[in-house]
């Protein structure tokens, strides 16, 4: 996938895209196994949100500083934390307010039209057939937080898009019936996946097609979805990368490539995991560099 100056693979586009929806006040939630996630924030860090605040679940703590995205080492970016997290501050951060806003991005094994998410079970919940991770803190941000809830898949496909019914279990709360949270959150606000950008409409609260990623045909985007999308005339296509977005993500915030473990499966995922490792181990300072634009 290219346009006329720059050449990135999906995982660079999803990345970037991510990264441009942090605000310069946010607390940005790196959450577990989401490099993806961590790489957009610290390039948006870089650019564009150098006031941001990292909040690792990790050791939950505080910090200003950006690193170089790391696998093996993840605690070390997390020592140098200027404030470690109390329950105070974990009650704020499932409050809404327009002071703390927290942005964290979830990967959803299902999604319906109205952004209500499955995270729990593949199958009837008294015997599934795929144990998923579990709710966790889900239900608090996708129900309190003031930003709402920011999802994003790198396999757009009907298994992971499907209408309410075919729900196993609702983990993480949406627009439920097309309606806002009784309990004061924003409710979700895009999807970002391989094949497009995808927020909610104002007035239906469904899913609609915001832009589509250069060479991908709308009819793709539909026949990859469950349910019925909303396509206004028009649609644009997503801005790609810039210059100097690729050049920051893939020289300074994630040289090791640990973002594409998201894309990847199978034997293609083992290897780079393999050589990330190797490469990790090899490194002479393993404390991961503070990184500056």
């Amino acid at each position: 996938m290219n346009d006329k100056i720059n050449e990135y693979t999906i995982d660079e586009l999803m990345t970037v895209l991510m990264a441009r929806e942090v605000r310069n006040d946010d607390v940005m939630i790196v959450g577990v196994a989401t490099p993806m996630v961590w790489a957009a924030f610290t390039l948006a860090k870089l650019t564009h949100a150098p006031e941001a605040i990292y909040h690792y679940i990790m050791g939950n703590t505080f910090v200003y500083e950006p690193r170089q995205v790391s696998l093996l080492y993840l605690e070390m970016n997390t020592k140098r934390a200027y404030r470690f997290q109390n329950s105070v501050e974990c009650t704020l951060e499932s409050l809404p307010s327009d002071k703390l806003t927290t942005i964290e991005w979830f990967r959803p094994a299902q999604v319906d039209q109205y952004g209500n998410t499955n995270n729990i079970c593949i199958g009837d919940w008294k015997n599934p057939k795929v144990r998923l991770p579990g709710c966790a803190g889900i239900a608090d941000f996708s129900m309190f937080y003031s930003r709402g809830s920011f999802l994003y898949t790198p396999r757009h496909d009907p298994r992971t898009f499907v209408p309410t019914e075919k729900l196993f279990f609702i983990s993480g709360v949406g627009f439920q019936e097309g309606k806002q949270s009784v309990c004061g959150g924003a409710g979700p606000q895009c999807m970002i996946t391989d094949l497009a950008y995808l927020d909610f409409d104002p007035t239906s609260k469904q899913m609609r097609v915001k832009t589509k990623h250069p060479g991908v045909e709308l009819k793709t985007i539909k026949e990859s979805t469950g349910f019925d999308l909303v396509i206004h005339d028009n649609i644009d296509e997503t801005i790609p990368p810039t210059k100097r977005e690729l050049e920051l993500l893939r020289n300074k915030v994630d040289p090791l490539d640990i973002r594409k473990l998201e894309v990847l499966s199978g034997e293609e995922r083992k290897y780079l995991l393999n050589e990330i490792i190797q490469r990790e181990i090899a490194m002479e300072k393993r404390f991961p560099r503070k990184l500056d634009n």
